[in-house]
């Protein structure tokens, strides 16, 4: 089914949604002034009662957009955590040198006005929504009424199953509490095997790493993050990881934890039968979206909550956001989930323009990154969408690779170096593919072409789609 960005959606007895347009309340529109911070000089009933669950990146800053117009919106924000709102990123990076905390982490400057004008629910979490009520209730008891709700649940921590996986010393990363935890732990010459050679163990191992620890990578594929980045790429990660000293343990499993008399975890078997000693193991094995509470309220779920290009469900007074959200994406003519900071920061951006009344659209280019040494690795677009790829080589420790499909439109980008080195080629691809571009292979290949000059290329005669 496809979505479309801008309209309410209604599903008709015989399972088709019909679609019209988006109207809000009056009340939505109406404009007044505020008396002070905190405070505003319209009545309460004339502001749209707007509650946000879940305090990540996403929840957070609709919360702040919102609360920056005190006189159309009454802002609640319910957290599971205990914590106001943080940074995510820093989790597996400054957290774990301990270069960076919870303080510096903080989504909402000190001075931001959001800190007295949002009602903060923390440490309690939805446990039902009453959609024709329009009532949430929480996990104290309290139920708090809505006029329109925003679903910012994220996603959890994937767990292994194997036994011996509930010992003491062995950890997931999702949270500023696990990662202070972890952290703590960090100590010179200790043993720590990770769990998964995706992106957050990469990056945990090589905190690790400079944290003196020794390190072992297991991974269930023949190569690292197999799922997501070319062959070259993942070579070259893997071979700078080895360079650092960190064994990599590829095309192996864990087959159990091995506990001490204490019930920590002493070793891990792994399915070739090899036992790798250790002090503390972290699993990464990727994440879920947390899609319970939309699917008992019968909201539609595709991997994740369902919603169109604006962001709006199944019941168009509740929105989804964030890692949580499998959303239309008018770009690339296909609903996709993406788990990422700007993801979140855009889903932030656009439902808050629509709450607003303004017309929004999730039409970005997706972009990625992550940091391992002194290297970022940074993705933009869709490059599994690419059917052939054209390699751009800026140096001898930077390259980026560049996704075209079977037209020659380009869906994406994947680049490996120095953030100087590759930064703005990233951002050239960026703009790229915003604008439906069929590059000239041969200029992608130049590292002396300027990619933004290929924007005034005309497009060839035919379709520029990558779907029929």
């Amino acid at each position: 089914m496809r979505f479309y960005p801008s309209v309410r959606t209604r599903r008709s007895k015989g399972g088709e949604f019909s679609i019209r347009k988006f109207e809000p309340p009056y009340w939505a529109f109406h404009l007044g002034s505020a008396t002070s911070a905190g405070e505003s000089s319209v009545p309460q009933r004339l502001r749209s009662k707007i509650v946000i669950i879940g305090g990540g990146q996403a929840g957070g800053r609709l919360a702040q957009r919102l609360a920056a117009d005190p006189d159309r919106f009454e802002v609640t924000l319910v957290c599971r955590e205990p914590h106001p709102p943080y940074e995510r990123p820093p989790l597996s990076k400054g957290v774990l040198l301990q270069t960076a905390s919870l303080g510096t982490c903080l989504l909402w400057p000190e001075s931001d006005p959001a800190w007295t004008r949002v009602e903060r629910h923390t440490g309690v979490s939805a446990e039902t929504i009453e959609r024709e009520a329009r009532t949430v209730r929480l996990s104290n008891g309290e139920r708090l009424r809505y006029d329109f709700l925003a679903l910012a649940t994220g996603s959890s921590a994937r767990r292994l199953t194997s036994p011996g996986s509930e010992l003491d010393e062995i950890y997931h990363l999702r949270n500023i509490d696990d990662a202070v935890a972890i952290a703590n732990r960090f100590v010179a010459g200790k043993r720590l095997i990770v769990v998964g050679g995706g992106f957050i163990g990469l990056e945990i191992a090589a905190c690790a790493r400079q944290r003196k620890l020794e390190v072992t990578v297991v991974e269930a594929s023949d190569r690292l993050l197999a799922r997501v980045v070319p062959p070259e790429i993942a070579g070259l990660l893997a071979k700078r990881h080895a360079a650092e000293g960190i064994a990599l343990k590829m095309g192996s499993m864990v087959q159990r934890f091995i506990g001490n008399s204490r019930g920590a975890v002493k070793a891990v078997e792994l399915s070739s039968g090899q036992i790798l000693p250790c002090d503390l193991a972290v699993v990464g094995i990727g994440a879920k979206p947390e899609t319970d509470l939309a699917r008992a309220a019968g909201l539609d779920v595709a991997v994740g909550i369902r919603v169109d290009a604006s962001l709006r469900s199944s019941d168009p007074a509740i929105f989804a956001c964030g890692d949580v959200a499998t959303f239309w994406h008018p770009l690339f003519e296909q609903p996709i989930r993406f788990e990422a900071w700007q993801n979140a920061e855009d889903h932030a951006r656009v439902a808050a323009s629509v709450l607003r009344g303004e017309p929004a659209a999730c039409d970005f280019v997706p972009w990625f990154w992550s940091d391992q040494y002194d290297l970022s690795l940074q993705i933009a677009g869709l490059p599994y969408l690419g059917s052939s790829v054209v390699t751009r080589r800026l140096s001898s420790d930077a390259v980026i690779l560049f996704h075209l499909g079977p037209t020659g439109r380009i869906f994406g980008a994947t680049g490996l170096g120095k953030v100087e080195s590759i930064g703005r080629d990233v951002r050239g691809a960026q703009a790229l593919i915003a604008a439906r571009i069929h590059p000239n292979p041969a200029a992608l290949r130049d590292p002396h072409q300027r990619l933004r000059a290929m924007l005034k290329e005309p497009a060839p005669a035919g379709p520029d789609s990558f779907f029929p």
